[in-house]
């Protein structure tokens, strides 16, 4: 289905005021108060990537969604004006010992929004792709100030063999007070996806996570993770998104297919075996890209913006980052809008044809 890309969303003229001239990632959620809520990874000032202030995570707050042009009007934390990073720390390195905070940086995974809270979940490294552990977050003003959860909120970079470093996640309501569902993967783009979920009320309480097993030929929860994709799949940067009742989008940067790839699934327990692999925007070389036909060099990311609907042409908006290591820039992030088609619905469609 038709899409193409609406508009860099940061970089130089965009963002620059903010000192958001160079950044990558924006997993973005609706705020409690209308506003959308945009998390950023390693920020810098200048124009190109190492250059200037140098901050991770930082916030970006405006207006924008699937079928709008995405505007910022502010920073998240203390600074409305300029984008400080949200917590405190020194981005530390190897060549200086690891004498100071002993982290290279924080790099956000994802946003949840639950009722009146914003939650950001944050990768700790030492070094690219060493994570240290990760963390959760919470915010209460709509991603304007940010209050990490305590001890319990942190996880163990090993847990779950290492498969559970990237996050995305999204909540489904319920009468039992539903649940959160979480997709993860590694952070070195070598796993494929496993399945967690947690009750709303337990997010900041690691011991509370279940995660979805296959054991004695059945599935269950509270088993031992295991991977939900199909073999030979590696992922990136994840994004699980509940666009209705029973349409669920989970995908994010293939990084086994150069692409970004997604499932439409009516369920996060879904057979993703069974399920067909969409890929509605692809990775070339510098020399062949065309942004309105959805072929991108250097691409990753890949966030599902809020409002997006399957079955509709360029019903689907995404964020999509690109950083031409090369040269540091560009270093940015996008507004893409795609096709998703809810192949289940096909498939019952055609069945009804055939009777």
């Amino acid at each position: 289905m038709r899409g193409g890309k609406i508009a860099d969303i940061t970089g130089p003229g965009i963002t620059e005021r903010w000192g958001v001239t160079c950044t990558d990632l924006g997993a973005s959620v609706l705020a409690p108060n209308g506003t959308l809520v945009s998390v950023f990874g390693d920020t810098f000032s200048g124009r190109r990537v190492g250059r200037g202030d140098w901050r991770s995570p930082v916030v970006l707050i405006g207006r924008g969604s699937a079928h709008r042009p995405i505007v910022y009007e502010r920073a998240g934390g203390p600074d409305p004006d300029y984008a400080r990073q949200l917590w405190d720390y020194t981005h530390d390195s190897a060549a200086g010992g690891w004498r100071r905070s002993g982290i290279s940086t924080v790099i956000p995974s994802d946003l949840l929004r639950v009722g009146d809270s914003i939650y950001l979940h944050a990768i700790v490294n030492r070094g690219l792709g060493n994570v240290l552990c990760t963390e959760i977050w919470r915010s209460d003003d709509s991603g304007v100030s940010w209050a990490h959860l305590g001890r319990d909120a942190v996880f163990p970079a090993d847990l779950h063999a290492g498969f559970a470093q990237c996050w995305s996640w999204d909540f489904e309501p319920g009468a039992d007070g539903g649940w959160v569902y979480v997709a993860a993967t590694g952070f070195q783009r070598d796993k494929g996806i496993i399945l967690m979920r947690v009750r709303p009320w337990h997010i900041g309480i690691r011991s509370r996570y279940q995660s979805w097993g296959l054991t004695d030929g059945r599935w269950r929860w509270g088993e031992r993770a295991t991977t939900i994709t199909p073999p030979g799949e590696r992922w990136g940067e994840l994004t699980l998104r509940r666009l209705a009742p029973r349409t669920w989008v989970l995908g994010g940067f293939l990084a086994s297919g150069y692409a970004l790839g997604y499932r439409v699934i009516d369920s996060p327990v879904a057979d993703l075996h069974a399920t067909p692999l969409q890929l509605p925007v692809i990775g070339t070389g510098w020399d062949f890209e065309d942004h309105a036909e959805n072929r991108v060099a250097q691409l990753y990311g890949g966030y599902v913006l809020p409002g997006s609907r399957v079955d509709v042409e360029g019903g689907v908006g995404l964020v999509v980052s690109q950083w031409r290591t090369a040269d540091g820039w560009p270093y940015r992030a996008m507004q893409f809008r795609a096709g998703l088609r809810d192949t289940g619905k096909a498939d019952e469609q055609d069945e009804r044809r055939r009777l």
